[in-house]
């Protein structure tokens, strides 16, 4: 789902402290780490809202053969196995064996296994043949891949011709985070937008990419789920931005203890609020 940092920005590596860069490597423990903050940020309302939005505009139906590149823990590869079942099937592919572990376990816990394989793979260079789905899937993947410009014209070789290709991804600077000290706020926002996301921008270029790799009709929306609780998701990734900043050296550390002193404020308060802007992106590969 993500894999090694390679991009250079501005003359530094650009998302070395991304969480997922390494994930082919992690180990059983790490992965189910990992996997958590997946599954959390997985039951937000909104993120389920926007997952059924993207799905219905893909025509994920009974029967459909679909690839869910990068699956993580398989929460998107469960939707679409509720979604296909009992005729379809749903490919789960991600670069880690780990995370591949966790993928199952949930999978099976669920009673769902009769409609999902998952493999083991590279979004750049994809182990299937042409034209073997109705629906390529990624999910929260690219922006933490670097090259990941090559598996564009990979997925959409693997779907059929009138199939389909939609990329849901976030939009680095694109953060909505309460909190009283506007400045600085924004220098954490910028510093994770460069060196938490392997490229942070990304999703902007989609639409562009997606019509060069040959597909039609193409959409575009934006979605931003937000969330209030102080233990979300979104939270979480708060108290990571402002690590990652001092990380880079964009803040210090005496700015970090002001800074989550205001946050933990707004959070007694019950005035937190975090959300972050995704764009979806698709098209149909031409008959």
């Amino acid at each position: 789902m993500r894999m090694h940092v390679g991009a250079a920005v501005s003359g530094y590596e650009a998302g070395r402290f991304d969480l997922w860069r390494d994930s082919a490597e992690a180990d059983l423990a790490k992965a189910r780490e990992l996997a958590a903050l997946l599954e959390l940020r997985a039951q937000d309302p909104d993120q389920a809202a926007a997952r059924a939005s993207y799905l219905d505009a893909l025509g994920v139906g009974p029967g459909s053969r679909v690839l869910d590149v990068g699956c993580g823990s398989g929460a998107v590869t469960r939707d679409v196995a509720r979604r296909v079942r009992p005729m379809g099937q749903v490919v789960g592919l991600d670069p880690s064996p780990a995370f591949l572990t966790v993928a199952r376990e949930l999978i099976e816990r669920e009673g769902l296994s009769g409609s999902v394989e998952l493999r083991l793979g590279d979004v750049r260079a994809l182990p299937f043949s042409e034209s073997e789905f109705d629906v390529a899937l990624a999910i929260t993947t690219l922006a933490h891949t670097p090259g990941a410009e090559r598996a564009i014209p990979e997925l959409v070789r693997v779907v059929r011709p009138g199939g389909r290709v939609g990329i849901f991804d976030l939009d680095g600077d694109g953060v909505i985070l309460a909190h009283p000290d506007r400045l600085l706020t924004r220098r954490i926002v910028a510093a994770s937008s460069d060196h938490l996301i392997v490229n942070g921008w990304l999703a902007r270029r989609l639409p562009a990419l997606l019509a060069e790799a040959g597909l039609q009709a193409i959409g575009v929306r934006a979605f931003t789920p937000v969330e209030r609780d102080p233990a979300g998701f979104y939270a979480k990734l708060a108290e990571r931005r402002a690590a990652v900043a001092v990380q880079a050296g964009v803040i210090s550390g005496d700015e970090q203890r002001r800074w989550l002193e205001g946050l933990h404020a707004e959070q007694a308060a019950g005035r937190f609020l975090g959300g972050q802007t995704h764009l979806f992106v698709w098209g149909t590969r031409p008959e």
